[in-house]
């Protein structure tokens, strides 16, 4: 409480000087001064405990951008030539646009870009909007030279990073967690008012602009949450038309009078060349966008018919082949014998019982990986799928499924050798029934079924041997 009070009477002397000339002009930049060094500190409070990497950055500049400003105050009450003064001011801007940069959260590198493109059209389009009743008469007052540059270069880049702030902060975050660097941008913005009044030898309000810098840094409570950027999101596809749009009447009305200054046609072509620029990387982000839908889905769809553990395919892949299988015989291009081995590991449920539940896991993923193993002898079109549980599945397809014993050998011959689980080997055996679909309708629920009831029959010898 003591230093809002502090910082509140800081401002209301500031405001009490107003536009006094003399020593009293002197006073007031120097409380300029004492304000912005009271953001520096309470940035500097603010970003000590973000943990953050990338926020950790953004704060660097945060904190570094008053006192790149301080230079200004500095070298005005100490006499130093104006352009000491005009290259802390435009590093200070620089610092703020660095500072956006890292604390955009932006999809990607292009996101990003496209923020600053949309800060370079809010330049292009302050020269247009401001250059006969703002710019040029800040021009005509300090000269021709570095300082009439200047006079122009810090408040139209000031608005560039407003307009980059602004599209930050209205595509990434949400409503809630606006209020913060919305009084920052309030403060950039009454920062960038004073410099044009500066420009213009109007009364300044700087120190207002660093106390509502303050004050947004006083309720910084960690990164906010954000909104994951889209390309298609209506306020970020509209932003910079809404700047184009004055700026593009200003234009007009300039060019119908007769009026149009060369820094204007400059303004305006750089707002198209960077329209196009935008729209280019648009659609780089687009492209993007779809590549990362189109690895989802096959990442989605992988989860779907495989099975996690065993990395086999699942019943859904297995069923959608015989499917493929049927529709080829339907056709009739008659289609492919096919023979689908159908296997349960016996006592497995022993091996869980007394080895433990992991000891269970790798005897499956090595069965699952010794049935991958014998698909090049069983055909192009053959699959190993795990159904559920211990239950496999092998389909043989072509040649090979003509002689279903041997399908039967060759998938047994592969699941009974012992599998070593920390040193200690673990028998495996399996009940193996094949079912067979040579020619004519191939029905693959009806054949998995069979395959089903032919592996119980062999269960149930085995069980009547014993």
């Amino acid at each position: 409480m003591s230093t809002t009070l502090a910082l509140a009477c800081l401002l209301a002397a500031r405001l009490a000087l107003g536009a006094a000339g003399g020593v009293a002009a002197q006073l007031g930049l120097a409380l300029d001064a004492a304000l912005a060094v009271a953001a520096f500190l309470r940035a500097r409070a603010a970003g000590r405990g973000v943990a953050d990497h990338r926020s950790r950055r953004a704060w660097w500049f945060q904190i570094a951008f008053p006192l790149a400003w301080l230079v200004a105050p500095a070298a005005w009450l100490a006499g130093l030539p104006p352009l000491v003064a005009d290259a802390g001011r435009l590093a200070a801007v620089g610092l703020v646009a660095c500072s956006w940069w890292f604390a955009a959260r932006a999809g990607g590198t292009w996101s990003r870009v496209r923020l600053v493109i949309d800060g370079g059209i809010g330049v292009a389009c302050a020269v247009v909007v401001g250059w006969h009743w703002l710019l040029a008469p800040a021009v005509a007052r300090a000269g021709d030279g570095p300082e009439g540059v200047a006079a122009v270069a810090v408040p139209v880049a000031t608005v560039g990073v407003i307009v980059l702030g602004a599209g930050m902060v209205l595509t990434e975050m949400r409503g809630r967690h606006r209020g913060r660097p919305l009084a920052y941008l309030a403060g950039l913005t009454v920062l960038m008012a004073s410099d044009v009044a500066f420009a213009l030898g109007l009364p300044t309000a700087w120190g207002v602009g660093w106390a509502l810098y303050w004050w947004a840094n006083r309720h910084y409570v960690g990164p906010s949450p954000r909104v994951r950027l889209v390309t298609t999101r209506g306020r970020l596809v509209y932003l910079p038309y809404t700047l184009i749009l004055p700026a593009t009447a200003v234009f007009a009305v300039d060019a119908r009078a007769g009026d149009l200054a060369p820094p204007e046609v400059v303004g305006a072509a750089a707002v198209v060349l960077l329209l196009v620029a935008r729209q280019h990387v648009t659609l780089i982000e687009n492209d993007e966008l779809v590549a990362r839908l189109e690895a989802t889905e096959r990442i989605l769809r992988h989860q779907a018919t495989h099975d996690p553990l065993t990395g086999l395919p699942g019943r859904v892949l297995l069923l959608e082949r015989l499917a493929t299988l049927a529709a080829e015989r339907t056709r009739g291009g008659g289609g492919p014998p096919v023979a689908l081995a159908f296997l349960d590991l016996d006592s497995f449920k022993g091996v869980n019982d007394e080895h433990g539940h992991a000891a269970g896991d790798a005897v499956l993923v090595e069965v699952g990986r010794r049935l991958a193993a014998t698909l090049p002898g069983l055909g192009e079109q053959a699959i190993a799928a795990r159904l559920s549980g211990d239950e496999f599945a092998v389909l043989a397809v072509g040649d090979a499924a003509l002689d279903p014993a041997a399908v039967r050998r060759t998938v047994i011959d592969a699941v009974e050798r012992p599998v070593v689980v920390e040193g200690a080997p673990l028998p495996v055996a399996a009940s193996v029934g094949v079912a067979t679909s040579w020619d004519g309708v191939l029905d693959p629920s009806r054949l998995l079924r069979a395959a089903d009831l032919a592996m119980y029959e062999v269960k149930r010898a085995a069980a009547n041997a014993g």
